[in-house]
């Protein structure tokens, strides 16, 4: 990458990032314990609580055919070569056609672990930075989610 700042291209930017993310593959923490959407899905509960399967689609925006291949890879997760069911179905009381579905308890763990090892992960990315760099940084974050849900 060019050490001028002024000629910085598009080109450098994605040559940067892809390095980025190839150095943070190669970090001892870096194999993911959830596929994003996995992840997606226990997040939301964690937050939410209990949501129906129509309010999880529409909050993950994903179809009545993904969101089935999703419920059932966390209902069957494999841990350590053990089946590991990462959330709880029930039936809706008020409609008995429609599930409810909750994060269990294994599900809570799983989705702990991988928040810590994605912070190792980004200790050691912004371990180098001083603290003002690590501010400016943090803005730059923001303003690019801000750019992207606009």
């Amino acid at each position: 990458m060019r050490e001028n700042s002024k000629n910085i291209s598009l080109g450098d930017f994605v040559e940067g990032i892809s390095l980025l993310t190839f150095e943070l593959g190669r970090h001892p923490e870096s194999t993911p314990l959830l596929t994003p959407d996995q992840e997606a899905l226990l997040t939301l509960l964690h937050q939410r609580g209990k949501l129906s399967l129509k309010e999880i689609k529409t909050f993950l925006h994903i179809d009545t055919f993904q969101m089935s291949r999703l419920l059932s890879s966390v209902e069957n997760y494999i841990e350590n070569r053990r089946p590991a069911s990462l959330v709880h179905r029930e039936v809706n009381f008020q409609d008995k056609r429609q599930w409810i579905i909750s994060l269990s308890r294994d599900g809570t763990r799983v989705l702990l672990e991988e928040w810590k090892r994605r912070k190792k992960r980004v200790e050691t990315l912004l371990g180098p930075l001083t603290l003002r760099e690590k501010k400016t940084f943090m803005d730059i974050i923001n303003k690019m989610i801000l750019s992207m849900r606009s």
